[in-house]
């Protein structure tokens, strides 16, 4: 009876080994990092990735199961900010479908102390600016002039200024600081400049500074 066993536990140590020898499906990992981004095609590349993993004997299943729990994750957040009214192009719904409301203005043309709707991420966006008074998700608190020439490289930008704007802020609990940084476009516009300003997780009203 042994040596059946013996075999048995063999043949699936084998099984094992070639298993791991397998290269792990390109389509799983994209599953994974479309899924941790809540992009729309996971479900796409994850069908894909079964397909491929069961007839090729791929690994990579555990990727795949990873990024739909991620997606999932994604669009349970997407559900719960439409049902409130929180999602972003809710934020910037206006009367006249297709417009942007009245007082949109690009992120770089913001002066000190004005409060506005932030983005969620530091970089150059259009924002809707909103009086302090009122409810809104970002202030800004400082102007960085980036001189005249050649654009610097932009991440090296970003991470100097991101730095600057720490280093001049008022420390204020549960309070992000952020950057406004140009594009190669918007400094070919003539804006040669960052904005420093506070990102608020919550709307709220008043002033920082």
């Amino acid at each position: 009876m042994s040596a059946p066993q013996h075999d048995s536990e063999l043949f699936d140590e084998l099984m094992h080994a070639e298993l791991r020898n397998q290269p792990v499906s390109r389509y799983a990992i994209a599953t994974l990092v479309f899924g941790l981004l809540g992009g729309l095609i996971a479900p796409l590349f994850a069908a894909v990735a079964i397909h491929r993993i069961r007839k090729r004997h791929q690994r990579g299943l555990a990727l795949v199961i990873c990024g739909l729990v991620a997606f999932t994750a994604w669009m349970g957040v997407l559900a719960y900010q439409v049902s409130t009214g929180t999602a972003w192009w809710q934020q910037w719904s206006v009367a006249a479908p297709g417009k942007l409301p009245e007082g949109v203005a690009h992120g770089l043309d913001l002066t000190v102390g004005e409060c506005f709707w932030a983005p969620a991420a530091s970089g150059a966006a259009d924002v809707f600016r909103r009086p302090c008074a009122e409810g809104h998700t970002g202030e800004a608190f400082e102007i960085l002039p980036l001189g005249d020439g050649p654009m610097p490289d932009i991440l090296e930008l970003y991470r100097t200024t991101l730095a600057r704007c720490e280093a001049d802020a008022r420390p204020v609990p549960g309070v992000r600081v952020q950057v406004m940084t140009p594009t190669s476009d918007s400094w070919g516009q003539g804006r040669h400049r960052a904005i420093c300003y506070y990102r608020f997780d919550a709307e709220t009203t008043g002033q920082v500074r």
